[in-house]
């Protein structure tokens, strides 16, 4: 919606229409461009409730204006509606057909909605009004990767880097290329990426997986000291060099950085602050989770977690934290023991660029009967913990399998390593924290109970 242009001798804002609209009556004409610059002032303000409202009485008295129709839409989007936003867009368009802005607004809202395929055809639809946009181009691939038309996707992707090269789009372009089989060429889309954002880590970590795969481990290694020399706390470049330098044959080197009796930590709390006992804790701590209004199953796209038996809650440090206030003063102690008896070594890289200044965030899972962790790290986290307030009889007994216990040093499946992981299982007990650096990969073994599984993980995460 463009700001009204003013006429000599005109007043932009006639008191008696503007005090009627303000007011909720129904605006006269006259009072259409003080509401056009009042939504434009609440929505550049970040306000778009009330730029909506002003939006809804300009077309109370100018039906069908497809400019405020589409920056309603573009509002109402915004706060989330997009069903409304969609109709908007729509309407927008029925009276002005060759609007492009309107188009591809709409096929970003259909997009996020999740309708793919009505998305890829209103961003065909924009690029044909308009050939040479190229985030229209751009989104179209990411919807057609979506839809598994990796063809047409890459060539969405290839018209958009003729109009306007980004990293971004030589990302995405490789993700589609790799997954048409064309290696050589992914990888230098990869490259070409990184040309143009170096040191980037969305294309690193692709480019490194890529190397990996074809078992060039002199190539992954060399990549990973260069991620390191950028970005030293990098949790993901120490992980994948630790399994290179594993599938190198450099096992000494690997388990350098793999040393799983020195960095992991096992503490077993034997009182509670505020508590009588750690037991009491335990059962608070319980109770918390379960009625925490977080407390949610996972996304069925979810990587990591992915059972229906699985519930994981948002952040458990923010105010009304309840018990998690006396956990959170143990994983402190633990930290600071932590910190203590593993001292820093310049020539380490975990132990070299420990941070300073950090700060700590947790979330529970609750697992209902059975549950599988695949191995996995915690990118945002330096040194990672878990704690485990309640435990079903097969995992405190010490059933056959080793089933439920914490396992840690375990590459992935993607990554198909062929040699003999370095790990380390530890048997969880109710009241037992374990800590370890937040580039060791982990994992649950799995188990079948009839008992309810609570953890507490927690990360620390660096501030500077």
């Amino acid at each position: 919606m463009a700001p009204p242009r003013q006429r000599q001798g005109e007043t932009t804002r006639p008191a008696s229409a503007a005090s009627a609209a303000a007011d909720g009556a129904a605006p006269s004409a006259a009072a259409v461009p003080w509401l056009q610059q009042q939504a434009m002032a609440y929505a550049k303000a970040g306000k778009p409730e009330p730029a909506l409202k002003a939006c809804r009485q300009i077309l109370a008295v100018q039906p069908g204006r497809p400019d405020v129709l589409s920056f309603a839409g573009m509002m109402c989007a915004e706060l989330g509606r997009l069903d409304e936003a969609v109709s908007l867009y729509r309407q927008a368009i029925a009276g002005k057909p060759d609007f492009v802005g309107a188009q591809y607004n709409l096929a970003h809202a259909l997009q996020r909605l999740g309708r793919l395929e009505a998305a890829a055809a209103e961003y065909a639809r924009a690029v044909a009004l308009k050939p040479d946009l190229v985030a229209a181009h751009h989104n179209l691939g990411g919807v057609l990767l979506s839809l598994g038309r990796l063809e047409e996707a890459a060539q969405s992707y290839e018209r958009a880097l003729a109009l306007r090269p980004t990293p971004e789009t030589e990302r995405d372009l490789g993700l589609v290329l790799q997954r048409l089989g064309r290696h050589d060429a992914a990888i230098a889309a990869f490259r070409r990426a990184l040309a143009l954002r170096p040191n980037w880590p969305a294309a690193l970590d692709l480019l490194v997986h890529a190397f990996f795969e074809r078992r060039e481990f002199k190539t992954v290694l060399a990549l990973c000291d260069a991620w390191l020399r950028s970005e030293p706390r990098s949790v993901h470049a120490m992980a994948l060099k630790a399994l290179a330098l594993n599938e190198a044959g450099d096992a000494a080197a690997a388990r350098g950085l793999l040393d799983l009796d020195r960095f992991v930590q096992v503490v077993d709390f034997e009182a509670a602050p505020g508590h009588d006992s750690v037991a009491t804790l335990n059962a608070a701590l319980v109770r918390h989770v379960e009625a925490h209004p977080t407390l949610a199953v996972p996304p069925k796209d979810d990587p990591t977690y992915h059972h229906e038996a699985l519930q994981i809650t948002g952040e458990l440090l923010a105010e009304p934290k309840g018990p998690m206030a006396a956990l959170e003063a143990m994983m402190r102690e633990a930290i600071a023991r932590y910190l203590a008896t593993v001292p820093r070594e310049p020539a380490h890289p975990f132990l070299a660029h420990f941070p300073a200044r950090w700060t700590l965030r947790a979330w529970a899972t609750r697992l209902a009967g059975q549950g599988n962790l695949v191995p996995h790290v915690h990118l945002d986290g330096y040194l990672g913990g878990v704690y485990y307030p309640l435990l079903p009889e097969i995992v405190r007994a010490g059933g056959p399998g080793e089933a439920g216990w914490f396992e840690l040093g375990r590459p992935p499946e993607m990554l198909r390593c062929a040699a003999a992981p370095i790990t380390r299982r530890v048997q969880p007990h109710e009241g037992r924290m374990l800590l370890f650096p937040g580039y060791f990969f982990h994992n649950t073994v799995p188990f079948r109970s009839t008992e309810r599984r609570i953890s507490i993980a927690f990360d620390l995460v660096p501030l500077a």
